[in-house]
C-alpha cells in the first residue's frame, strides 16, 4: 500500500517575517492568520485620502477646527498585533504624547486607539476580513472604513470585539468619534473627478 507523502511543513511567523524584510521596494508584506498577504503600491485614490484625511489631522480641519488634542498620528505604520499579526496601517492614532509613541520600537506593539483603512483594489478583501477582525480582537477602540471608489467613509465602534458601525457618509460635514470637536467635509478626501471633455456634434456627410 502506497503511502501518501506528508505536506510540507507551513512557514512560521519568525520565517514570514524574514519574507516581509527581503521584500523588494515597492512591495508590502502583511501576516494575518498565519498567513503572508502581498500588495503593491498604492493607487492615486488611495494615497490622495490618506494625503488628505492626515492633513486634517495634522494639520487642523479646513473649516477651522484644531487638530485632535494630545492625538498622535502616524502613516503606513507597521504595527505587531496580538496572535502573531503584523499588519501596516494607513492610518493609526494613539492618545498618548508624540515622544512616547516615536521612542517605541518598529513595528509598533502598543495597539492604537484609532486606525483609518482606506480601501484599494490590492489589499480591500483583506482590509475588510481578516484585518478588520485582527483590530477588532486587539483592542482597537474606533475603526473608520475609507473607500475612494464608493467615496464613503464607515465609522465603527469596537463593542466587546465586534465592529458597530455608527456612521456611513459620502459628502457631508461631519465630526466622528473618536474626534468628535474636529469637523470636515468628507467631500474633501475624495480624489476629485476628471473634468469630461466637451461635448462635440457630429456631422454627417450628406
Amino acid at each position: 500500500m502506497r503511502s501518501r507523502g506528508r505536506r510540507p511543513a507551513e512557514p512560521g511567523f519568525d520565517e514570514l517575517i524574514g519574507v516581509v524584510r527581503d521584500l523588494p521596494q515597492g512591495k508590502t508584506g502583511q501576516i494575518v492568520n498565519g498567513r503572508l498577504h502581498l500588495s503593491v503600491a498604492q493607487e492615486a485614490a488611495h494615497a490622495h485620502s490618506v494625503a488628505e484625511l492626515s492633513a486634517t489631522l495634522l494639520a487642523g480641519s479646513p473649516l477651522g477646527d484644531p487638530v485632535p488634542n494630545g492625538w498622535t498620528f502616524l502613516t503606513e505604520v507597521e504595527l505587531a498585533l496580538p496572535a502573531e499579526t503584523l499588519v501596516v496601517a494607513d492610518i493609526a492614532g494613539w492618545h498618548a504624547p508624540h515622544d512616547r509613541i516615536m521612542a517605541l520600537p518598529s513595528p509598533i506593539g502598543l495597539v492604537p486607539h484609532w486606525i483609518c483603512e482606506v480601501l484599494d483594489p490590492g489589499t480591500r478583501t483583506l482590509d475588510l476580513t481578516y484585518k478588520r477582525h485582527a483590530y477588532a480582537m486587539a483592542g482597537v477602540d474606533s475603526l473608520w472604513i475609507l473607500d475612494p471608489t464608493a467615496r464613503v467613509l464607515e465609522v465603527y465602534d469596537n463593542l466587546r470585539g465586534r465592529w458597530l458601525l455608527s456612521l456611513a457618509v459620502s459628502e457631508d460635514e461631519v465630526a466622528a468619534a473618536p474626534f468628535s470637536d474636529l469637523h470636515f467635509d468628507v467631500s474633501d478626501l475624495w480624489m476629485p473627478e476628471p473634468p469630461h471633455p466637451p461635448h462635440r456634434p457630429s456631422h454627417r456627410v450628406s
